[in-house]
C-alpha cells in the first residue's frame, strides 16, 4: 500500500478525533480506531492516538498554509514523519534503558536532571498546584510527562555520546566548501530607484495622450526638476507618494524587459521613457550595490553550520539505523 492510501484514513480520522481527544469526549467506538496499533517496536506498540497527538500542533500550523488536496498530502506526510519520529524514539529507549538501567549512577544524574527541569518548570509558574493546573487544562497528564522527560534526557546523553562527541569539521572542508559553492556567496548586483508611471487607463487607453504627458514629464527632469517631487504629483505607480522609490527587492520583481533596462543604467542615470503594455515609464538610479563575492573569512562560520548539522544528521541517522538492526520494527497497514 502507497504511503498516501495508507495514511488516507488518519487523516480522515484526524478531522473527527482531535477535538475529541482535546476534551476528552470520545466514545468506545472512536476510542477503538485511535487505539488501533500502526506499529510495533520489539514488544512496545504505537498507536494510532499517539500519532495524532504528536501530530496535532504540525498539522494545526499546515491549516494555515495548504487547502484542498495540498493540505490533505501535507497531513499524510506528517502522519509518516511522525510515526518514523516515534519508532525512532522506541528504538532510543530501549538503548538507553539497557545503558542506564545497569548503571545506579549514571541513573542519578539523569533524576538529578529530571528534578532540576522540573523544579524550574514549577519555578515558573509558582507553584506545584499550579504546575498541575496548567498541565490538566492542556491536556497533559504530568506522570506520563515526567516520564517522557526522563526519556528525553536519557535519549539526549546517549545521542550525546555517540553522535555530537564524534562531529568533526575539518578546517580544510571549509575552504573546499567555499571553493565548490562558490555561486553560493556571490551577491548579485542591486539596483535601487525612482519611478514614474503613467497609465494608458487613466487616459482613456490613449496611447498618444499618454504619451504626451509623460514627455511633458520628462522635459521637466531634463531641465533639472526634482525627480522625487515629479513622483509624488504625476506618478500613477506603486510608491508615488513615497516618491516612486523601489526598494531592491521590489526592483528584482520587476517584468524582465523593464528589469533589462534598469540594470543597464549607471547611478543616478534616468532612463528614457519605456512603453509596457499597461503604460509608459520613467526610472532614475537611485543607488547601485555592484556583484561582490563575499570573501571565506566572512562567510567560515556559517559553512562550519552548515556542515556541522549536515553530519549531526548523518551520523544520528546511521547510529539509529545500527540500533534497529537488533530490533523487531513492523509497520502495520
Amino acid at each position: 500500500m502507497n504511503v498516501s492510501k495508507k495514511y488516507n484514513l488518519l487523516f480522515l480520522f484526524f478531522m473527527m478525533v482531535v477535538s475529541a481527544i482535546s476534551y476528552g469526549a470520545m466514545d468506545d467506538s472512536n476510542k477503538n480506531n485511535i487505539n488501533s496499533i500502526k506499529a510495533i517496536v520489539d514488544d512496545e506498540i504505537i498507536t494510532q492516538e499517539e500519532i495524532i497527538k504528536r501530530s496535532i500542533a504540525a498539522i494545526k500550523e499546515a491549516q494555515g498554509k495548504y487547502q484542498g488536496k495540498g493540505f490533505e498530502e501535507k497531513v499524510n506526510e506528517i502522519f509518516k514523519n511522525t510515526l518514523d519520529e516515534l519508532i525512532d524514539r522506541k528504538v532510543l529507549i530501549k538503548e538507553a534503558n539497557r545503558l542506564f538501567g545497569t548503571d545506579e549512577a549514571k541513573m542519578k544524574e539523569v533524576e538529578k536532571d529530571l528534578d532540576s527541569f522540573v523544579k524550574g518548570a514549577v519555578k515558573n509558574v509558582g507553584s506545584l498546584s499550579k504546575y498541575y493546573e496548567i498541565a490538566e487544562s492542556q491536556g497533559i497528564n504530568p506522570i506520563e510527562k515526567k516520564k517522557e522527560l526522563k526519556e528525553d534526557i536519557m535519549i539526549d546523553r546517549i545521542i550525546k555520546e555517540n553522535v555530537y562527541n564524534k562531529i568533526k569539521v575539518q578546517p580544510k572542508l571549509l575552504r573546499r566548501y567555499y571553493i565548490e559553492n562558490i555561486d553560493e556567496f556571490r551577491q548579485k548586483k542591486e539596483v535601487k530607484l525612482r519611478h514614474i508611471m503613467i497609465k494608458f487607463s487613466t487616459h482613456n487607453n490613449n496611447k498618444e495622450e499618454t504619451f504626451a504627458k509623460t514627455q511633458q514629464i520628462m522635459k521637466r527632469i531634463d531641465k533639472g526638476e526634482d525627480f522625487s517631487s515629479l513622483a509624488k504629483q504625476n506618478s500613477e505607480g506603486a510608491h508615488a507618494e513615497d516618491g516612486g522609490l523601489w526598494s531592491f527587492e521590489e526592483v528584482n520583481e520587476l517584468r524582465k524587459d523593464l528589469r533589462d533596462v534598469v540594470y543597464s543604467l549607471k547611478d543616478n542615470e534616468c532612463s528614457k521613457i519605456i512603453e509596457s503594455p499597461v503604460g509608459y515609464h520613467i526610472f532614475k538610479i537611485e543607488l547601485i550595490k555592484p556583484e561582490k563575492t563575499q570573501e571565506f573569512e566572512e562567510v567560515q562560520d556559517d559553512i562550519y553550520k552548515k556542515l556541522y548539522r549536515e553530519e549531526t544528521i548523518r551520523l544520528k541517522r546511521q547510529y539509529i539505523n545500527s540500533l534497529k538492526t537488533g530490533v523487531f520494527i513492523k509497520i502495520v497497514n
